[in-house]
């Protein structure tokens, strides 16, 4: 299994950039490019913008940690927000990577769908996908489920530390729907194992077990889906929650 492939295309440089996103875009592939500190008149003249709109919107970058002032002021560097965010854009490809013989290894063992998912938003999203005998399951990369139904996303959710994040998935539920939601996290952290019989997808039974990184902090999911009808829960689940300490341990090394 390989990684998605990443495309990188460089702006023309003849042409000046239009639209705001465009111009903050130029102005941090002018500084990245840069010998050393970037001073405004270097970055006004690579990206072809009024000095006065290029010391606005740098000083608008620098506010937002995106560039670092240096050299008493006179010039700017990439700053430390573009690094937490690089830092966070790697881990699905690390995740991909640690898990993919486990994956290749649990399809082998079933002969089920098995997906890998991180969460985004209010869904789940699936970095890897093998198909398994029911060719209704969608198995590419990208594809969303949402995180309040589906197995790989109730594993999240268990052991999501950021209550913000459970508490946006689970924003529609009220009364009995929410107690009941809550006491099934409650059983996904005490047994390590999520279901989701014929909610998400009807006749589909999946069952998934979270993912572990570092300090014990959840980043993902691993997942087998299969017919309700022909698939043991109780021979799978053992499955699964192997997997998903396979994966967290080859994370952790990583």
């Amino acid at each position: 299994m390989t990684s998605p492939t990443e495309w990188n295309t460089a702006p023309d440089p003849t042409a000046s950039p239009v639209s705001v996103l465009d111009r903050i875009i130029a102005i941090l592939e002018a500084v990245r490019e840069s010998d050393g500190p970037a001073t405004i008149t270097d970055i006004a003249a690579r990206v072809g913008l009024p000095k006065s709109t290029t010391s606005r919107l740098v000083a608008d970058l620098a506010d937002q940690r995106y560039l670092a002032r240096v050299g008493g002021g006179a010039g700017v560097e990439l700053g430390l927000r573009l690094f937490e965010l690089g830092a966070r854009a790697s881990r699905p490809r690390r995740l991909l990577a640690a898990a993919a013989p486990v994956i290749r290894r649990l399809r082998e063992a079933t002969g089920e769908r098995v997906g890998l998912w991180v969460q985004q938003g209010t869904d789940m999203v699936s970095i890897a996908a093998l198909p398994g005998r029911l060719p209704m399951l969608p198995t590419s990369a990208g594809m969303h489920s949402p995180a309040l139904t589906t197995a790989s996303g109730k594993a999240y959710l268990a052991f999501c530390a950021d209550q913000r994040v459970v508490d946006r998935v689970t924003a529609s539920l009220v009364d009995d729907d929410a107690r009941h939601f809550r006491d099934e996290l409650a059983q996904v952290r005490s047994s390590t194992l999520a279901t989701d019989l014929e909610v998400s997808y009807p006749g589909i039974l999946a069952v998934a077990s979270p993912v572990f990184g570092s300090g014990r902090s959840v980043v993902g999911a691993i997942s087998i889906a299969g017919p309700s009808g022909g698939m043991d829960p109780d021979r799978i689940a053992p499955i699964v929650r192997a997997a998903g300490t396979s994966v967290s341990r080859r994370v952790a090394a990583a």
